[in-house]
């Protein structure tokens, strides 16, 4: 289950992506290890817990300075017999502080739909969604002209309610679920290159 979620979350990461013209596009996949801390009552589980982070960044440039796109971004945790995982896909703006091409520091962030996946038994498991927010900050190093490796930093949190279990019997599972995830990571950017510098 937790697989068919994260995979529909990459399908609308990239299907929602912005339309790119003749350059400008920068595509990261990254790949980190993250601190979850899941905030709730009626619950077991809950509280701070490592994981492993994947993240898929789509963005535009529209300027020296700006870029505008997507990112998604995963955290997972399993122990003994139960699994925690989170998905987010994030609407971002990141700022340029420096306008040298295809490098330098940037940081940004913007609205997040997020979606928790909780197992209950080998067989059955839960999922809901909730809004929440995300920031990142990172720095791009160019070894080559066309990719980069970029260390980040993220901070995600976002909001999901009550939880049931079974699914409509009114059982809480969980109530007022609420996450964030710290993570740092490492990633492999291509800069697509400007019609004009072709």
């Amino acid at each position: 289950m937790k697989a068919a979620v994260l995979g529909l979350a990459v399908g609308l990461c990239l299907m929602s992506a912005p339309a790119f013209g003749q350059g400008g596009l920068e595509l990261t996949l990254g790949a980190g290890t993250g601190s979850g801390t899941i905030n709730c009552s009626a619950c077991s589980h809950a509280g701070n817990m490592p994981g492993t982070t994947y993240s898929i960044q789509v963005v535009q440039r529209v300027s020296p300075y700006v870029r505008v796109g997507w990112t998604l971004d995963t955290w997972s945790h399993a122990r003994d017999d139960w699994e925690r995982a989170i998905g987010a896909l994030n609407a971002v703006v990141f700022y340029y502080p420096s306008s040298v091409h295809r490098s330098g520091l940037f940081i940004g962030g913007g609205p997040s739909y997020s979606i928790m996946v909780a197992s209950v038994t080998d067989s059955t498991g839960l999922q809901r969604h909730g809004w929440g927010f995300a920031a990142e900050l990172g720095y791009d190093i160019v070894p080559r002209k066309e990719f980069s490796l970029t260390p980040y930093f993220q901070y995600s949190y976002a909001w999901v309610g009550d939880v049931y279990y079974p699914k409509g019997s009114g059982i809480p599972f969980a109530r007022g679920w609420k996450h964030q995830v710290v993570s740092v990571g490492l990633g492999v950017t291509y800069h697509e290159r400007p019609k004009h510098d072709q």
